[in-house]
């Protein structure tokens, strides 16, 4: 565990300042109830609210894993990603814990996993394009929502579309439908 926690706070995940050995050490005390899910305004996607627990991140099959970043922010899930973490940019304002919510339904969306996107001995560094084509993604299903889908009358008031819309688990969705067999074509006169 230290040495995770050493590579993340040398690799820039965390700001100067907060504090990593209270996280390490702060007493587990019973979990409280998780609220229901709420949308996020900023992604358009329905996470579960933080509750500061650690989350399963392990693939089927395996034991669940503790997340060591919901370590390292504990007491820190309220404060705006963006005075927790280093060089977020099209998320802030989203609550820390929220944010690592948000990060783990991109990577369920694209069946994927952190390192798909960052360099995980240093979150903030922007060397890779996956990184930069995710905030376009961001940025791009943000105003699919605020431009159109909030603005076609007849939707339904909570209707949006999210990474999961196009992903379905891919990080590289079908440009096209599959093709169908024989019997399940439509024919249209």
């Amino acid at each position: 565990m230290r040495s995770v926690l050493c590579s993340l706070v040398t690799g820039g995940l965390l700001i100067a300042g907060c504090a990593t050995a209270p996280a390490l050490s702060a007493p587990q005390g019973t979990p409280a109830p998780t609220p229901a899910p709420m949308p996020s305004h900023e992604t358009g996607q329905t996470s579960a609210p933080s509750s500061g627990e650690a989350k399963p991140n392990a693939a089927p099959g395996q034991a669940p894993r503790p997340n060591p970043l919901r370590q390292l922010i504990a007491g820190k899930e309220d404060q705006p990603a963006e005075t927790v973490f280093k060089n977020i940019q099209v998320l802030k304002g989203v609550p820390a814990g929220r944010f690592l919510d948000t990060m783990e339904g991109f990577s369920h969306a694209l069946g994927t996993n952190c390192r798909k996107c960052h360099d995980t001995e240093n979150f903030a560094s922007d060397d890779k394009d996956d990184k930069k084509v995710a905030r376009g993604m961001i940025t791009m299903t943000r105003d699919i929502n605020e431009k159109y889908v909030k603005t076609m009358p007849g939707l339904d008031s909570d209707a949006f579309v999210g990474c999961n819309t196009c992903h379905h688990g891919q990080s590289h969705p079908n440009a096209k439908p599959k093709e169908t067999t024989g019997g399940d074509q439509e024919h249209h006169g």
